[in-house]
């Protein structure tokens, strides 16, 4: 069985991992073309699929924030 700081741990890796990554794509949208910021980030035209892609920048942001700081204190809780 897989303890509850284990799994706290990796899905919070996870989480700032993958939502780095988003933020990542949407500055390289930002800096090659512009104009798609305001346009939809997915085909799907309801909520929360249609969101713009600056607005699933943003998101994506502090979920990475978020899942950092959670990895942080998984990780300084297993030295004590």
């Amino acid at each position: 069985m897989i303890r509850r700081h284990v799994l706290l741990r990796s899905l919070a890796l996870t989480m700032f991992l993958f939502s780095l990554l988003v933020w990542v794509y949407v500055v390289l949208i930002q800096v090659t073309h512009p104009e798609w910021l305001t346009e939809q980030f997915s085909h799907v035209n309801y909520f929360p699929f249609n969101w713009r892609v600056d607005e699933v920048g943003m998101a994506a942001f502090g979920l990475a924030a978020v899942g950092f700081l959670v990895w942080q204190i998984e990780l300084n809780m297993e030295d004590k």
